[in-house]
């Protein structure tokens, strides 16, 4: 399927999915607890998340296509604690007139431990790693780990909070001559709409000082949380447009499809 098509298909369910929306006040109901909870990183909802990602702008022409899996999977513990383990990985197919390869990213993913709080405090901590794990040319070659910490502030009206992390490489071939060391903070803000809907901003800002190099994107999302089969699922379109970036390697902007189904969380059904 070409790049067009899939951002088409994208669209086209992100549109529906307004439609798809059963009728009952219940299923309403429903859909917007299930946006508010999904909002909120330390959610007790285990979910897939799947990215569609199209990045155009590159300083050689060309594009490319990322689709990201992300599950979130909360382990709930005597007292309302939480521990959350978030695994992605990724699959990028690249179209350049030199580079036209695709492959399998590095497996990353971050394992915190949510205390429970007071109403409205969001808290975490805890650690965030990468394992060499990815195809050729699309691999670290180094296992990196580092701490992260998670705060913020949630109401019935909006999301608030940052999520800073600091990752080092530690051990593999890629450490002697490109170790990885870059300090991260995803800063969010999610405004809660009527009938499941939401929009935002969740810009990632980073620092690579291996090379010295800053990344900020402006970023904007909005998303749609609907009920079928009895089931929440939500469908979100975001874009990002870097004002600061290393010009070799990354794109001008980002135009993204995630699609969120909450699911159960069957490894917890079965530790307990």
């Amino acid at each position: 399927m070409k790049m067009n098509q899939v951002c088409a298909l994208a669209l086209s369910v992100f549109v529906a999915s307004h439609g798809m929306a059963a009728g009952g006040n219940e299923d309403k109901a429903l859909a917007e607890k299930a946006a508010k909870e999904l909002a909120n990183p330390n959610t007790a909802y285990a979910s897939l998340n799947l990215k569609l990602q199209y990045n155009g702008g590159y300083e050689n022409g060309g594009n490319n296509f990322t689709a990201v899996f992300q599950p979130t999977l909360p382990f709930l513990l005597d007292g309302g604690d939480k521990i959350i383990f978030r695994p992605a990985v990724s699959y990028v197919d690249n179209d350049f007139s030199s580079n036209d390869d695709s492959g399998v990213s590095d497996i990353s993913f971050d394992l915190a431990y949510a205390p429970k709080t007071q109403p409205g405090t969001i808290a975490a901590f805890g650690m965030i790693a990468s394992l060499p794990t990815g195809s050729k040319n699309f691999s670290a070659d180094q296992f990196a780990i580092g701490p992260e910490l998670l705060v913020g502030k949630v109401s019935a009206e909006r999301v608030l909070g940052a999520f800073p992390n600091h990752l080092v490489g530690v051990s593999g071939s890629g450490v002697d001559e490109s170790r990885i060391n870059k300090t991260s903070a995803q800063l969010f803000w999610v405004e809660m709409l009527a009938g499941g809907w939401t929009v935002g901003s969740a810009p990632t800002l980073s620092y690579d000082w291996t090379n010295d190099q800053a990344e900020i994107p402006i970023n904007l999302s909005v998303t749609k949380t609907t009920v079928i089969g009895g089931r929440p699922w939500k469908f979100g379109l975001e874009a990002n447009y870097y004002i600061e970036k290393d010009e070799k390697t990354r794109p001008d902007f980002m135009i993204g499809f995630n699609i969120t189904p909450v699911v159960e969380n069957k490894l917890a059904n079965f530790l307990n």
